[in-house]
Order: C-alpha cells, then structure tokens, then sequence
C-alpha cells in the first residue's frame, strides 16, 4: 500500500514524532529570524488562512506535517524575508522618500523588499537560497492561480502580474544574476518593455543596497524617468540632497541628545539577543531540527548565530510610548461578539476539544483548594490551659500530670480577602492548543478559587484588526506622520468580572474558540487596564497573573516606529506595577521565556504544563510565610 500524498506533495503524519518534528522546526524557525533581526520580540506564528510571505505581519501560511525538504525551505525564506525587513529597514526613511501615487507607492514598497533581500543573501549563502525557494513558491502559485488582487495590464495588452513585481524582479535580477525560473516566466511579458524602456534608464551601480535612503532616491529617479505615474510629483535631485542633509544633521543631534538613553538601552538588547540565542537550541545545546534536516540547517542563519548589521543600518531607540488615536479601542463582553446560542456552542466546542485533560487539571484544582483551605481553617494556638490534648507534649502529662500550658486550640487563620486577576493573551499565535488550554485552566481555576472565597476576574487582550484597523486607516488619510505610536485598534475582552458568580460567566470563555477572534497582542497596554481595574476593588489582596506565548507583537505600531517600541514599553510597565506594593504580579510563558521582562515567572515548553504552573505559582503566593 502506497501513502497518500496531499497535494502540496506531504505525506501526512500524524504521528506525535512528525507532531514533534514540525514543533521543532517551528521553534528554530522563530529562533532565526530573532537572531537575523536582532529583535527578541519577533514571534512567528503559522495561520491556515495567511498566503505567502507579508512583511508587515509574522504570520505565515501553515506548514502541513509530513512538509518535504522544499516546503520547509519555503517556510524558512519567508521567515528569514520578515527577519531581514526588519533588520535593514527604516520606516521612517520610507515614509519620507516614498511617492505620493498609488502605483507607484506599490513599487517602491516592493523594491524596498528586494534591497534587504538582496542584502540578506550578500550576507548568508544559506539565506539566499531560502529566499529563492520563497520566490520561486511565490510566482508559481501566482502564475497558476492569476490572483486577481495582484494582476495589472501588461504593456503588450496581455493580463499578467503587476509592473512593481516586474521591476523588482528585473532588479534581483541584474544585481544577484539570478531569479528563479518561475520569476523569469512572470518577466516575460514585460521583456519588451524592460529591453526597450527600463534597461536604458537603469544604472545598477547607482543602487546602494546598504544605503536605504539612496536607494530609494535612485527608484525614484527611475519611476520619474519611466512615467510610471502620470502627474506623479517629484522632489528635484537638489532639494533632495539638501534634505538628507538637514535629516542627517537631525539625525546627530537626536544621537548626541539620546547617547546615555542608548547606553542604557544597549544593556537590554545584550539580553534580548542572549535570550534569542537560547531559544534557539534545546536545553542540551543541539538544534531543534532532527539530523535529516541537515539541509535546512546550512540554508539558513543557525539558531543561536549573531547577525551583525550592515553600517549605517542601526536604529535608533526612543524610549517615549505613546499612542496615535484610542479613538476605536473597545473594552467589550463577549455577548457583543457573539450571541448566546452561539457562545453555548463554542463552550461545547472547548469541552469536547478538553476533556481529556480535565482530570489531569482536576488534580491540580484540587491540590490549590486543599492548600488554600488549610491556609484559611488549619490553624492551632499552642501551650495552652485547656482545649484538646497536645499529643507533642504527652510525656510532660505522664510525668507530672499538673503541668500547666499542655493543651491547644484550632483557630480560624486570619486570611485576607483576596481577588486574582487572569489576564490571558488572546493574539493569534495563541492559535489551537494553547488557547483551548488556556481557557479551561481558568475555567477550572475561577471555580475553584471561587469555593475558597477568592474572587477572580478573567480578561483577554487581542487588537480589534490585523495591520492597524482604523487607526491606521485614519494615520494613512493624515499622509504618514512619522513616528505615529501604537497604531491599531485594541480589543480588550472581559471574560468574568470579579463579582460575576462562575455559573454565570462559564459560557463566556468559549469565546477564545471563536475563529477570526484572536489578532495581535499589545501587552503593555493590556497590564494597565488589568492593574487599573484591580486597583478599583476593596480587596486587600490583589494579585495579576499574565499568561501570554511571546513578547508583544503588533505590526502596524512595529513597522512605523523605533525598534522594540512595545517591548520597552512593556518593561516600563511591568516595573511600574512591581515596583509597588499594592499589586503582586506573576508570569505564565507558553514557549517563550517571559522571566526576561517578570521578575516572578515560570516558563513551559509544552502546553500540558500550563494547568501545573498556574496551579504552583498560585500555591507559591498563598502559603503563608
């Protein structure tokens, strides 16, 4: 009997070796493209309905298991495309240089992709080759399909794809040499026009590729001399140059304003990068990929490797977080989102998904309770004149019977009124798995928490959108102003208040199933509104457990501003609330090393641990001292 093949050409596995494999490849996957970026924050996720490779998100078409050589090549290009976008480009430069027309913006944007791929490959043989294997899958799936949303009228009448993929293919082309044959099969059409109009008016020495901003000026130069746009405005190459000069005078004096900012700042991103490093291998020091994927290994920067950035090419860091408009942030129940039948079935969804880890979670539940109820009941006063016998001291009663101070009491231990916080990170990469468990652990810890007379409150963080939502629809209508700040909508869920009896809000976490439901996560921003809401309650005891799989990833606020704009902010934070005493946070990391921003966390690799974790953490903060 022969196996059956998908039709992407996988054999399917379903095997939890296969399931092991592909979680490993996933993880060396995220571990470089954190080493290529030099960016800790980056954190890859996989979606069945993403296509392709776009550079203004980190989630990337699913890998089927039992994925051949080539598809995991594929998978690693597109990653590696995300890495190196991040690494050599400036979005403010971007901003400043990119035309005002619609198809030309389209070039521009695509040629910027071509200028760090280009560098990439300079760099890493290995990386090279991903990225071919990327493009290569790009164009035919393209030619095969003719997606309408990218197909444009070529110059010969024919309907082919767009002129922003043929000029930036025909500069892979003349700078590397090479472009797949796939890429060469979309060219042909426009070979015409490239031979006639864009050869002439093309001069590849004057495309710098470690100068983001020539580069750009050089496009520029070339869109204008092919009227690609009709009525297109263009700055004169003079005022042009006094621009870069203005900017680059700008440029140090930020740099001399911010030196003791970036000294201090260059202590984090040591740490950043040690913990990308670690990430990248197991606990034993070897790579997450199996010995068959040697291949893989060699095509691609190795986990743990330093990427060093080209010069000129790094950042500067501000350390100001602010954000563009809350003018469409929602704080939001889940009968908005969905009606009642329709939150009974997802909670139908979640148990029948679970219930083979509920006794597993039931033991840790009634392990919590048991403590809990001997912190509040099991209490004794000690050398007392009457009560019940003190069995410790029953030689004392044998050997003089009028011995006062030999008996005890239980009293009822003095336990503060307490309310717990579950603040769960509701963002894409959350996706399947993690989430389901995520959900019924605190639906078993709300119960149970709720029987020891401790209140709990569940609230989830995800964005409204993907890439920006209105707000930045509205930056976009505003012409790009630089350095806009957080630049999505956010979406913050309350799952249970405080005081909302469990029966009551059980149904409410079958929501986090809700397809279409979990986005990006901004977690900084998440923490405040969780401390502020704990902050209004009478307890006297408050406690915030984050649970979250990564650092704070939205990609229309990254792509827009400074390098580890949310991640700085999110340690601002955190050190705001532990720096205070009226609020005691612990971290919950799934696959991601969160003790890096908590100073109170634990870390599982697996998401059959969460339910222990939780569980231990929670025990830690209630055993009395």
């Amino acid at each position: 009997m022969t196996a059956e093949v998908t039709p992407n050409g996988a054999v399917p596995d379903d095997s939890p070796a296969e399931q092991n494999r592909l979680a490993g490849f996933r993880q060396s996957t995220a571990a470089c493209a954190r080493a290529i970026a030099q960016d800790a924050s980056i954190n890859i996720a996989y979606d069945d309905s993403a296509t392709d490779v776009d550079v203004d998100s980190t989630t990337l078409p699913a890998i089927p298991l039992g994925a051949t050589v080539q598809q995991r090549m594929e998978t690693r290009g597109r990653s590696d495309a995300i890495a190196l976008y991040r690494q050599f480009h400036d979005s403010r430069v971007h901003n400043k240089l990119q035309p005002t027309a619609e198809t030309s913006q389209r070039c521009h944007a695509l040629a910027e992709q071509t200028r760090v791929e280009l560098l990439g490959s300079a760099q890493y043989q290995g990386v090279g080759r991903n990225l071919d294997a990327a493009l290569d899958k790009r164009y035919r799936d393209f030619y095969e399909t003719r997606d309408s949303r990218v197909l444009g009228d070529a110059p010969d009448g024919e309907l082919q794809l767009g002129i922003e993929h043929a000029l930036s293919l025909y500069i892979r082309e003349q700078i590397s040499g090479s472009i797949p044959d796939s890429a060469q099969q979309v060219l042909e059409p426009w070979k015409s026009w490239l031979d006639n109009d864009v050869k002439p008016a093309f001069d590849p020495s004057e495309f710098d590729l470690n100068d983001q901003a020539a580069f750009a000026k050089s496009f520029r130069r070339l869109l204008k001399a092919l009227d690609v746009d009709e009525g297109e405005q263009y700055q004169d190459s003079e005022e042009e140059e006094g621009n870069t000069e203005q900017d680059s005078q700008s440029d140090q004096d930020d740099d001399a304003s911010g030196g003791d900012q970036q000294s201090e700042s260059g202590m984090e991103e040591d740490g950043s990068d040690e913990s990308a490093e670690e990430e990248s291998t197991g606990e034993d020091g070897s790579d997450d990929i199996e010995p068959e994927d040697d291949m893989l290994q060699h095509t691609s920067v190795q986990p743990g490797s330093q990427w060093t950035p080209m010069p000129g090419e790094a950042k500067r860091e501000q350390n100001d977080y602010h954000v563009y408009t809350k003018a469409f942030d929602e704080v939001i129940k889940p009968d908005a989102l969905c009606g009642v039948e329709e939150l009974s079935r997802l909670r139908e969804q979640l148990d029948q998904h679970l219930d083979e880890l509920k006794p597993l979670l039931g033991r840790f539940a009634n392990k919590l309770q048991r403590v809990l109820m001997a912190q509040q009941l099991r209490s004794w006063s000690f050398d007392l004149d009457e009560g019940q016998l003190d069995t410790a001291r029953l030689t004392r009663v044998l050997t003089d019977p009028l011995s006062p101070l030999t008996f005890k009491q239980e009293k009822e231990t003095e336990f503060r009124d307490t309310v717990v916080t579950l603040l769960l990170d509701n963002s894409g990469s959350m996706h399947g798995r993690s989430i389901r468990v995520a959900a019924v652990c605190a639906d078993i810890l709300s119960s149970t928490l709720e029987r020891c007379g401790v209140k709990v409150e569940v609230l989830g963080f995800t964005t409204a959108a993907w890439k920006g939502g209105k707000s930045r629809e509205q930056w976009v209508t505003a012409g790009y102003p630089a350095n806009p700040g957080r630049l999505n909508d956010l979406r913050h869920i309350v799952y249970k208040s405080a005081d909302t009896p469990f029966r009551q809000a059980k149904r409410n976490l079958g929501l986090m199933m809700r397809k279409g439901l979990l986005k990006e996560n901004i977690d900084g921003e998440a923490l405040l509104w969780a401390q502020n809401r704990l902050a209004q309650r009478p307890e006297q005891r408050k406690i915030l457990m984050m649970i979250s799989d990564g650092a704070p990833i939205d990609d229309s606020t990254l792509s827009t501003n400074p390098g580890r704009f949310l991640e700085k902010h999110l340690r601002h934070v955190i050190s705001q609330i532990e720096s205070a005493d009226d609020i005691e946070l612990v971290a919950i990391g799934i696959g991601h090393e969160v003790g890096q921003y908590y100073a109170r966390a634990a870390t599982i690799h697996d998401v059959s641990q969460l339910a222990d974790a939780m569980t231990r953490q929670l025990v830690d903060l209630f055993v009395v001292e």
